[in-house]
């Protein structure tokens, strides 16, 4: 461990600057003092290294045991990357000490105030990086059955890269130790969750609830206000709308009044605040994430050499792509039959500037588009609560992480598919047939549009599945389902095994986050059809009422390019929308 320097002075208990402690630390200057230890940066004479000596200030009882628990602790939770090292330990001419491994980066208390000095807060990268290092030092931590109880900006060390590591563990206890005496004391004001406050018992929550306060203070400079679950979740996005919603979903859910609404393991954070793959890749292993109705098309697009055909299809992408994400917005808010009947009107009848009624009995490009565009506006307002209306929205999707559902209600695509509709009109509706010049002129300007679309889902779907269901037993309460994942680019589907708390109708697809017990049914708008000849399964979007009939149209199958079929299940869904 490390801080900044500081004059040389001599220590109470009589170890001075320059001297020699236990014949083989020559103490170069202190480090920091606590109520418990005092620090100092020392020279390892014996190994030729600099280290952290820690001297116990008082010789009591209780701080010799103190002093035994805090290496008792470090030697049973062994090695981590993200705790101080424990080199040495012993006693010396009365005087319990112990030797870390000196962290020149000092600690993220004084990182911090550099910080807030300069104004310039921790980026949304390092914030999370910081969130990801130290929930993994309290997932060993955790996993070696002790509880730290001491999490603080004071606690955390930073060595010369500013990689974390957590130390001082004099507070720290066995998960299955009575807590009385001093096992009830948290040692930081202002870190202890709210059931330590009240003399509650200390567990892994309550460390993730100090875990929690760190990372609050680390990215906002100020201490949560502990006022609520919402509050806090509000000031949070006030004080730092830059940094990704998933990250303010962690800090909300860390900071839970309740033990039980924050995350159940260190490493559920862990894998919460992993960094998004590089969505730019190549466009064969990004179009693999994306459900089957989508990369069918995109598949075509690659595979392509004409322009022109190249163009076609991408028109066509940016067209499914519209209604697939007009169907699961619609799907998600259709799930709740009050939310929808409060919100009818916005979505489907007239509106200010003009706006007409929306008829999905006959749907186009445009008409997905702007259906696409309402609902988003809907989503975009919830989710701007960061609350108990954000938490409800996404429970319509059945959703434990944020990401796919931020970019379906995002303005920018919903601009994409405005500009792709736009271009898609005026191209097949004005002017005669184009040339190779115009193909090519189109072909860049929609592959700069599929390049901003790439970007701004990057991996979301990847913790999403698309599924058809197939058997399914139940046991215990819990439905067993094989179904086909209609996922990448491949009509030759994988089956997938899933455990839900509902059963699926295996007239339907669904929906599926990943970690979650509930599927999100879609609306009958997109079907996988098989072809009658063949049996090769193709996916069909929907187009509009013939009668009493549904026509239907695919993007990607040749051989059956639309279909006219019975389907009442399409016509009872899309006739009682409309206001």
């Amino acid at each position: 461990m490390g801080k900044n320097p500081e004059p040389p002075v001599a220590s109470e208990s009589g170890v001075k600057v320059g001297s020699l402690f236990a014949d083989r630390y020559r103490i170069v200057r202190l480090l920091g003092e606590g109520d418990r230890k005092r620090t100092y940066l020392a020279e390892d004479k014996s190994l030729g290294r600099k280290v952290a000596l820690a001297l116990l200030k008082n010789a009591t009882e209780c701080g010799s045991s103190q002093a035994t628990q805090e290496w008792q602790t470090l030697a049973q939770t062994g090695n981590n990357e993200n705790i101080v090292t424990l080199y040495d330990r012993g006693t010396f001419q009365g005087t319990d000490f112990m030797v870390f491994v000196y962290l020149a980066g000092g600690t993220l208390g004084e990182r911090l105030r550099k910080r807030a000095e300069r104004n310039t807060p921790f980026t949304a990268d390092e914030i999370m990086k910081l969130g990801r290092q130290l929930a993994r030092a309290l997932s060993h931590v955790h996993k070696n059955g002790i509880i730290h109880r001491d999490v603080s900006l004071a606690n955390v060390w930073l060595d010369e890269r500013g990689e974390a590591r957590l130390g001082d563990f004099d507070s720290a206890i066995a998960r299955d130790a009575a807590q009385d005496c001093d096992a009830q004391h948290v040692t930081t004001e202002g870190y202890p969750a709210p059931e330590l406050v009240a003399g509650g018992q200390a567990d892994e929550r309550s460390d993730l609830y100090s875990l929690g306060a760190v990372l609050y203070e680390a990215a906002t400079f100020q201490r949560p206000p502990g006022t609520g679950d919402s509050e806090t979740a509000r000031s949070f996005a006030a004080l730092r709308p830059d940094l990704p919603r998933k990250f303010l979903t962690v800090i909300r859910r860390l900071l839970s009044q309740s033990p039980e609404d924050r995350p159940t393991s260190a490493e559920e954070v862990v894998n919460a605040l992993k960094p998004a793959r590089n969505p730019l890749d190549s466009d064969e292993a990004w179009i693999s994430t994306l459900p089957f109705p989508l990369a069918s098309i995109l598949w075509l697009y690659l595979a392509e050499p004409d322009p022109g055909a190249k163009v076609d299809f991408l028109l066509k992408f940016f067209e499914g792509l519209a209604q697939f994400a007009a169907t699961a917005l619609l799907s998600a808010c259709q799930s709740d039959h009050a939310f929808l009947d409060e919100n009818r009107m916005e979505w489907f009848g007239a509106g200010p500037e003009g706006r007409g009624t929306l008829d999905l009995r006959s749907a186009t490009f445009g008409t997905w588009v702007e259906l696409s565009k309402r609902l988003a506006i809907t989503g975009r307002r919830t989710l701007a609560d960061h609350g108990e209306e954000a938490d409800y929205y996404l429970r319509l999707f059945s959703a434990s992480d944020t990401g796919l559902v931020e970019a379906l209600t995002s303005e920018p695509l919903q601009r994409m598919l405005m500009h792709a509709c736009s271009r898609r009109n005026q191209w097949s509706g004005h002017g005669g047939v184009a040339g190779p010049r115009q193909h090519g002129e189109r072909l860049t300007e929609l592959e700069e549009l599929l390049a901003n679309a790439r970007s701004l889902f990057a991996w979301s779907f990847v913790t999403w599945t698309m599924l058809k269901p197939g058997t399914m037993t139940l046991s215990h309460g819990i439905f067993n389902i094989t179904a086909i994942d209609l996922t990448g680019t491949n009509a030759s589907f994988r089956k997938k095994q899933v455990k839900l708390s509902h059963p699926l109708d295996d007239g339907s697809l669904y929906l599926l986050n990943d970690g979650s017990s509930q599927a999100l049914a879609l609306d009958p708008l997109i079907r996988i059809i098989p072809d009658h000849n063949t049996g090769e399964d193709a996916c069909y979007f929907y187009s509009r009422f013939e009668g009493d009939q549904v026509r239907w149209v695919s993007y990607h199958y040749r051989g059956e390019p639309e279909l006219v079929l019975p389907d009442p299940d399409v016509i009872r869904c899309l006739s009682g929308l409309t206001p």
